[in-house]
Formats: C-alpha cells, structure tokens, sequence
C-alpha cells in the first residue's frame, strides 16, 4: 500500500509544487507504464507457478521448454529462476513490451503535446521518480514478502495489460479537455482519478471478487500449483540416455526441419523474392530471422531431450533432468496400451531407435470462453500417464524388456523361452538307459 501511494505520489507534488502541465502529466502517465513494463521483465523469470493454459508439444517452438520442471538457484538472497518461464521473458520482451510501449505513446501523441527541453527534463524527472517507487513496490511485494510464489510468468502480464488500458483511456477521453482546460484543479482531479484506479486494483487483488480482466485473463489464484513428479526412492533398474552427438544432430535436425514445416517457411519466400529482384544484401536479413527461429527450436529440443535420462523402475518408467537434478514426467506399466518403435534421419545416421509409450490419457486442452473459477482450476497433473516418447536409443529391446511394455514384451520372451525349449528338446541326444 506505501509503494502505490509513493508511486502516486509523484504526480500530485509535480502538479501542485512544481507547475506540471498536462503534457508533463501524460509524459509521466507514460514513463509509468515504461517502468511497470520493466519491472515486469524483472519479476517474470522467477515466478513460481505454472501457466494455466495448453503448454506441451503442440507449440514446438517454446513447448518443450515450457514444460520444464524445476529451477535453478543463485546465490544470495534472490529467489529460484524457473527455465519454464523464458519464453513468457522472450515474448514479453521482443513482442509484448515494446508493442506496449508504441501503442501508450501512440496515445499520449494524441493528445498534441508541445515537449520542449524543459517538458522533457519535468518528465524525465518525474519517470525517474515512478520508477523508483514501482521498484520498491517490488522489491518489497514480490521478492522480499514472496509474492513470486504466488504468481505464474502468464499472472505476471496482467497489471501492465490494466494499467495501459487505464490509462490510454484516460489520455484519449480527457486528454483533450486537459490541454484545453490548463489548471491545476483539473490536473488534480486526473491525478485523482488515476490514485483511485491504483488504489481499486491493489483492493482487488486482495479480495475474492473477480472483475472482466480475471474473468477473460485470469489471476495468481487462477494459475496451478506445482506439484514435483514422483521418482521411486530405489535404484534403476536400467537407465539410458542419448549420446551427446546423437543429441546434438537430433537438435540440429529438428531445428532445420521447423524451418521448412512451419509458418517461418515464408521466410526463405521472401529471400528468394529478393534475389530474384538483385536485392542480395537484403536477403540476409529473412534469412537471419529463419536462422533465429531455427535456432530457438533447436535449442528448446536439446533441452527437452539430450540432457536427460529415462530411468526404469520395473513398473514405473520415469523422465529425469540431469542438469536441474529434476524428474520431468512417469509413466507406470499398467497405463501403457501400446507400444512402437520407430527410425527418424537421426537414428538412421546413428543406428539408433526410437521408442513411443502410448497411453489412454486425453491430452487435447480444455477451451473456455473465460477462465474457471479458483476453486476450479485442474490441478498439475506432475504424476498422469501421458504418452512418453524415448528417443534415439541404441536397444529398443532392452527398454521395451525393462520396462516391460505393458505386459507385451513379458509375453514375447516368455513365446521365446517356450520355443528355445522346444528346439533344444528337439535337438537333444538320447541319454542311453540300462535297458539299452
């Protein structure tokens, strides 16, 4: 509550003491939603739960990424940084921010203001003193109280979505009447108005009533707790990973391959429209962002893949990470209904196979018009059977025989012990009896 009434506070001190006009008052409107932006950048790799919405291998770019579990820690007082949460820190940061930032001074340009040398060092001043305040606000509610536990990097975004829409509504509804209208009782009635909005969205945040914005959005309470993946306490009893080679060419292949099947096909179009038209330095520049976008996906999938170890406890087959020391997903015997074994470019380089548990579990995402209540809200589902994928493995035989695939490879060695049997009774020479 003192970090929003200080924030605030630099708006009414500039109007009364400092004779602020309306185009200073506006500036500092928009250095406000400038210094929330960042700070949101700040808070966004650290939250602690995990997004309420479809995450998983339907987004092949950040899907496998996002569904990460686990964190790493730093040293000192910071919190745990959470690798699920880049994306969200990408988005927001190359698309959702900037986009932000163009459409608050879109509308504080609206208004027609006059920024002399004098204006912009007013706002320059009173942007400091905004940042300032957000900062503390910060600190103090979301590191030090452990707000962050209580956020998803999706809650996160959503006091900057309120805040723009508040305030370029009030720039484009009254801004005009402010120019017009240049006093200090007017300017003082938008300051107002503005402490009111703050005030109103801090009181909602910690009631149980829910507005448009959580209904459509969604709220901290709205995203899922999570819950870490049960790992037996015993040893394996076989464990495999895939090489680092094999890993690494699986990240290149399947990056390459984005490319060429998704919607950054375009690109290589538009560079080939360019060479044909002799615009050869300009091609370089659909091609660099083919080359991002591929690279993006290949990291994300030597994530989701090389670094990891498939641990099999006789009934239970479990994902573990070994660089966050975290298991990512189980799957139990019983669930299994079939089982594949399949051969990509990379496991055709590499004589490798690639293995697919298949399951019952409905994997399609619920849609809803708004978002369910709290109370609502599924819970993580860390320990359900999903199908689980075992790529480039060098004996698809032996995973399929230690973790028993459903029931299936028990019975096929048990066909194959019966007929070894039959084959060496066939083949046996007679002991002679004493008859003989």
């Amino acid at each position: 509550m003192l970090a929003v009434l200080a924030s605030n506070a630099v708006a009414p001190v500039g109007v009364l003491f400092l004779g602020w006009s309306p185009t200073v008052l506006f500036g500092v409107f928009v250095a406000e939603i400038a210094a929330v932006l960042c700070w949101t950048l700040v808070k966004i790799p650290f939250a602690a739960k995990r997004p309420n919405n479809a995450i998983g291998d339907g987004d092949r770019l950040f899907g496998p990424l996002q569904a990460k579990r686990g964190s790493v820690s730093f040293p000192g007082p910071f919190p745990p940084c959470y690798p699920r949460n880049v994306p969200t820190f990408l988005i927001a940061a190359f698309l959702l921010v900037p986009l932000e930032l163009g459409v608050a001074f879109l509308t504080f340009s609206l208004t027609d203001p006059v920024v002399t040398e004098e204006v912009a060092g007013q706002i320059l001043l009173g942007g400091v003193g905004v940042f300032v305040g957000r900062g503390v606000e910060t600190v103090t509610g979301y590191f030090a109280a452990g707000g962050y536990r209580g956020h998803s990097p999706r809650s996160v975004l959503l006091p900057p979505f309120k805040l723009l829409f508040a305030v370029g509504l009030l720039l484009f509804v009254v801004g005009p009447f402010a120019v017009e209208f240049d006093n200090a009782a007017f300017l003082a009635a938008l300051v107002g108005l503005k402490l009111l909005y703050d005030l109103r969205a801090l009181q909602l945040e910690r009631s149980e009533k829910r507005g448009v914005f959580y209904r459509l959005y969604g709220s901290e309470e709205t995203e899922i707790e999570p819950v870490p993946v049960e790992e037996p306490k015993r040893a394996p009893t076989y464990r495999t990973t895939p090489t680092r080679a094999v890993a690494l060419a699986d990240a290149a292949y399947r990056s390459l391959r984005y490319t060429v099947t998704s919607d950054v096909l375009w690109c290589y179009g538009v560079a080939a429209a360019l060479v044909f038209f002799g615009a050869w330095t300009v091609a370089l520049a659909p091609l660099a962002l083919a080359a991002a976008f591929g690279s993006v996906r290949g990291t994300t999938r030597y994530l989701a893949s090389g670094p990891v170890e498939f641990r099999c406890y006789e009934d239970v087959l479990v994902v573990h990470d070994v660089l966050l020391d975290e298991p990512q997903a189980r799957l139990e015997r019983d669930a299994v209904t079939d089982v594949s074994v399949s051969t990509d470019a990379v496991d055709r380089l590499f004589g490798t196979e690639t293995v697919r548990f298949e399951t019952d579990a409905d994997t399609d995402p619920d849609v809803q018009l708004t978002v369910p209540d709290p109370e609502e809200v599924n819970a993580d589902d860390a320990n359900s059977n999903h199908p689980m994928t075992v790529p480039h493995v060098e004996d698809a035989a032996a995973v399929i025989a230690a973790f028993d695939g459903g029931g299936e490879a028990e019975a096929e060695a048990e066909s194959e012990a019966e007929t070894e049997t039959e084959t060496e009774a066939d083949t046996e020479t007679p002991v002679p009896t004493r008859d003989d």
